[in-house]
């Protein structure tokens, strides 16, 4: 009888990242089960677990995924980028909102919940973190340097911050978004510089904006996994071009750099105060200034720096393997 799976691969079935971590995993003949949340009530994957009374915690299966999984067995669960929870449909909004909110709170809760399993990374943790104000104050008592940073929906607080800053501001939204309209379809928020003109523009008393001092410099990515380092400056093929570096596509090309001591230690402080075991971080190299730091993303992309696709994937594999044997 083949032994129960000890990892769980929680994304959707295209997520050509997970995939490569798969792959090793299927080369070195690790066991797992990759399943989809999103799956979960209406396309077949069922849920039953019990808990009771001087319990350790929860006993139960999930069903329908290409293996059942044991929760009991579970010592690592590697969470990409599972879909939305599906329902069959034919529900009124306030239904479908209710039965929504029950499977996240069943089936995440009892996962979540799970004793002596190792996350990659945790749901909860992941949230908190992605929380751009809280993790620029964390990374600032952690030693890392950071742009001059204003919140506000004041339009004439902008202007004054602005030129406290020489006169040269971006702004980016506070939360990953992608936008959608009838025209263009839909696209990324990209960071952008904002205009003198705009500064003071009214809309911005709509809701909360974020601005920074611009910090022009060499962007680079810089990946963590388990204390494990892996860096790698990017270059546009045209240096005048847009200010995110994402805007660029593959125009770009990759050095691998190595991290200073002091940035090491800093990064560390943070990923530990944030509860983190993996992070993708960008940082920009400024002349005259350094290592400072732009944003962590508990989930980030890695795998499209080629130099350093298979030691990520082998980083993240090695730890997986490990917590399953334990």
């Amino acid at each position: 009888m083949p032994q129960p799976a000890r990892i769980l691969v929680l994304t959707h079935e295209d997520d050509p990242t997970a995939d490569v971590v798969l792959h090793e995993l299927n080369a070195r003949g690790t066991s797992f089960v990759r399943c989809d949340p999103g799956d979960f009530p209406a396309f077949g994957l069922r849920l039953t677990a019990r808990l009771d009374p001087g319990g350790a915690g929860w006993d139960g299966r999930l069903i329908g995924a290409p293996r059942e999984i044991d929760l009991t067995a579970l010592r690592a669960v590697y969470y990409r980028r599972p879909s939305e929870f599906r329902l069959p449909g034919g529900g009124t909004p306030s239904e479908e909102a209710f039965a929504r909110t029950q499977a996240r709170h069943g089936f995440s809760g009892i996962l979540n919940g799970l004793p002596e399993v190792m996350w990659l990374n945790h749901p909860a943790a992941m949230a908190d973190a992605r929380v751009k104000p809280h993790q620029l104050a964390v990374a600032t008592r952690c030693g890392l340097q950071v742009p001059a940073t204003l919140i506000t929906n004041e339009p004439t607080a902008v202007g004054d911050f602005a030129r406290s800053v020489g006169g040269r501001i971006i702004t980016k939204s506070l939360a990953t978004m992608v936008t959608v309209d009838d025209d263009h379809g839909s696209g990324v928020l990209y960071t952008a510089e904002v205009a003198e003109d705009l500064w003071s523009d009214p809309g911005i008393s709509a809701t909360a904006h974020l601005f920074q001092e611009l910090v022009p410099g060499i962007d680079v990515r810089m990946t963590v996994v388990a204390g494990q380092f892996f860096a790698a400056e990017i270059h546009p093929t045209d240096p005048e071009g847009p200010i995110d570096i994402r805007a660029h596509h593959e125009q770009v090309s990759y050095r691998v750099v190595d991290v200073p001591a002091d940035v090491r230690r800093s990064v560390l402080d943070l990923l530990r105060e944030l509860r983190l075991t993996f992070a993708a971080l960008d940082f920009r190299i400024v002349p005259g200034r350094g290592w400072v730091f732009l944003e962590a993303n508990p989930n980030g992309q890695w795998a499209f720096i080629p130099e350093l696709r298979a030691p990520i994937a082998d980083a993240i594999t090695d730890l997986l393997e490990t917590n399953a044997d334990e």
